[in-house]
């Protein structure tokens, strides 16, 4: 199945061109809030003290009888990564999946109407709508317009279902029957082992000392890891040199000035 631009959403958002941009598996005229296809995959996935989140994913994307799953972790652990994960892996053995991250700004919850056609539809950040009477509405029945439908439902939130703080009792009931699974933030060695793999693949090697300073100073969540490695990268690309820990230093002062300046939640 072919990625559908959402071309339209992203014309009416302007402030989010840079992320809205494809669907899994689209259909024509249905844009969908999407962060960019590429940012996630099973293979790229550090998957300690996660291998049997990370086999459940594989055996959702693969079986048209998967159900429904709910997938919770801490901010910054990795979840978007593995939904774009099982999209990817779902589209790959043929189902039409919709991806749909409900913290985008200027959705309505008419994007979820008619989803429960696709095969599979996965849904990010639920814990944004918990609360939003329209929201919750409109999510509890494209669940059961999935289980009409056998189509399978993937979603991940911050928390487990009856820690979201929802308020229409139905869908805390239909999102509690879920298969659950947790997802574990990475240990110091996870992180470790990832920024090296990331870092070899761009060519780029880190020594010990640089290694041990980034751990030490930086921000734990992935996302700011895989920021500061980027801008590592084109820092010693412009100066010419390998990483070492006064770029280091360097780019993480200028990522405390970024974060402060523009606060806000952190990422999955």
């Amino acid at each position: 199945m072919r990625e559908e631009p959402a071309r339209d959403r992203a014309a009416a958002n302007p402030g989010h061109t840079g992320e809205a941009a494809a669907a899994c598996a689209g259909v024509a005229q249905l844009p969908l809030p999407l962060r960019p296809a590429g940012t996630g995959g099973f293979d790229s996935f550090i998957d300690t003290g996660n291998v049997e989140v990370l086999a459940m994913l594989r055996h959702w994307a693969g079986d048209a009888a998967a159900g429904h799953v709910l997938l919770h972790g801490e901010a910054g652990c990795g979840k978007s990564h593995l939904l774009h994960g099982a999209c990817r892996a779902a589209r790959e053995q043929g189902a039409s999946v919709a991806f749909v991250a409900l913290d985008m700004g200027g959705l309505h919850p008419a994007v979820l109407d008619g989803l429960a056609a696709r095969d599979a539809v996965v849904i990010d950040a639920v814990q944004a709508i918990a609360g939003q009477p329209a929201w919750e509405l409109a999510l509890f029945n494209l669940y059961n317009g999935l289980q009409q439908t056998c189509g399978r439902l993937l979603l991940a939130a911050r928390a487990p279902a009856a820690g979201l703080g929802l308020r229409l009792p139905d869908l805390a009931s239909r999102l509690s029957a879920c298969a659950t699974y947790a997802l574990r933030a990475l240990d110091d060695a996870g992180r470790a082992r990832l920024l090296r793999n990331l870092a070899a693949a761009r060519g780029m090697r880190l020594d010990d000392a640089t290694l041990a300073y980034i751990l030490k100073y930086s921000r734990r969540d992935t996302r700011a890891l895989l920021a500061l490695l980027d801008a590592l990268d084109h820092g010693s690309l412009a100066r010419g040199r390998a990483p070492n820990r006064r770029l280091v230093k360097e780019l993480l002062a200028r990522q405390d000035d970024h974060h402060r300046a523009r606060p806000g939640a952190a990422p999955d």
